[in-house]
C-alpha cells in the first residue's frame, strides 16, 4: 500500500502523520508533500522536537503535491476540508481516493507558529486518527 498526506506548507502536519504511519506500520510505504509547500523547505524547528522527543526521525524536506506523487499512491489523506476540496479539484481522476485524515471528518488545525504545546496537540490528534484507519 502507497500512502500519501497532504497538508498545506509539508512543514508541520503532513510530515508528522508521514512519521507517525512509518512508525505504526513499516509495511506501509508513506510519503508527504503540501499544497503550497516550497520544495526543499525544512520540517518546522517545533514540529522536529516533537519528532525527536517521541522517538521518530526527524529529517524531511517539504515539497509540493504533483500529478506524480497523486498517481503514486493507493490512498491520500488531507488535514481539513479546505485540503479534501483543493485536491479534488487539482486533481479530479483521483477524487476517490482522496479523504480527510480523520475518521470523524473533523479538521487537524495547522499548528505553525503555535506554541510547542499545540504542536504536541497535533502529534497526538494525528496518532489518534491514523491509529483509527490504518490500526
Amino acid at each position: 500500500m502507497k500512502v500519501l498526506f497532504v497538508c498545506t506548507g509539508n512543514t508541520c502536519r503532513s510530515p508528522l502523520a508521514e512519521k507517525i504511519l512509518q512508525d505504526l506500520r513499516p509495511d506501509i510505504d508513506v510519503r508527504s508533500a503540501g499544497t503550497r509547500a516550497i520544495t526543499g523547505e525544512r520540517v518546522s524547528e517545533k514540529s522536529k522536537q516533537i519528532l525527536l522527543q517521541m522517538g521518530l526521525d526527524s529529517d524531511h524536506q517539504a515539497k509540493k503535491v504533483t500529478q506524480t506523487d497523486i498517481d503514486w499512491a493507493n490512498e491520500i489523506y488531507v488535514m481539513t476540508k479546505a485540503h479534501l476540496i483543493e485536491l479534488k479539484n487539482l486533481f479530479p481522476k483521483a477524487s476517490n481516493k482522496i479523504k480527510l485524515v480523520t475518521m470523524d471528518e473533523t479538521d487537524i488545525p495547522d499548528p505553525y507558529g503555535g506554541s510547542i504545546e499545540q504542536y504536541e496537540i497535533t502529534y497526538y490528534e494525528l496518532k489518534s486518527a491514523i491509529s483509527e484507519r490504518f490500526l
